[in-house]
């Protein structure tokens, strides 16, 4: 059964999601730190009061960004699963999906840098990117399957997918951040395949 949006609800929604969209711009006009509240909610075309019924901060934004960049990498999983293609074949096209969003946007890499640093522990308080909790149950789905090695961690392996990005970020290469992360992939993969008796 569907449930149908009351027009408050969809006028909430689209508000909520102008404000977003402004906030990209914003941030990749100016940079993070340049654009203000005051400048996103101009590019919105809505009143500065009216961010607070949404969020607290800026830093509010780039969290709910990281997870609608997350929700990207959830359905194009779900393509791919449909698909029938294997852990290993979906892992390597997510990571390089990811890579690609956040190349697009750059604004979030030091927030998916820092939050990433928590992202294996099921149990963990803090906010963390949950697409690097997607990896993670890639990770452990390809390792129940024999696709991945058994005898490393699963969290040590999404650490080791995490670190490809922190690589990446200080990498003096002349590859754009994606083609970096790509490369840097087919060694891991190499190195999480599982062994062939």
């Amino acid at each position: 059964m569907e449930v149908q949006m009351s027009r408050r609800e969809r006028k909430k929604l689209q508000s909520r999601n102008k404000i977003l969209d402004a906030a990209v711009v914003m941030f990749l006009d100016k940079g993070y730190q340049s654009a203000s509240i005051a400048d996103i909610m101009n590019e919105a075309d809505l009143g500065v009061g009216t961010f607070y019924n949404y969020f607290n901060s800026k830093d509010d934004i780039l969290l709910c960004l990281l997870d609608r960049m997350a929700l990207d990498v959830q359905n194009r999983l779900t393509v791919l699963q449909n698909q029938g293609a294997s852990h290993r074949e979906i892992l390597g096209v997510l990571v390089s999906d990811t890579a690609g969003l956040i190349e697009k946007n750059s604004f979030v890499l030091p927030l998916f840098l820092n939050a990433g640093n928590n992202s294996t522990s099921k149990n963990e308080g803090r906010h963390a990117p949950a697409f690097m909790k997607i990896f993670l149950q890639l990770v452990e789905a390809g390792q129940e399957a024999g696709e991945f090695r058994q005898d490393v961690p699963s969290g040590v392996i999404t650490e080791l997918i995490h670190s490809l990005f922190q690589a990446a970020a200080f990498s003096r290469l002349s590859l754009s951040f994606q083609q970096n992360i790509n490369s840097k992939m087919i060694i891991l993969m190499d190195g999480i395949r599982a062994k062939q008796d």
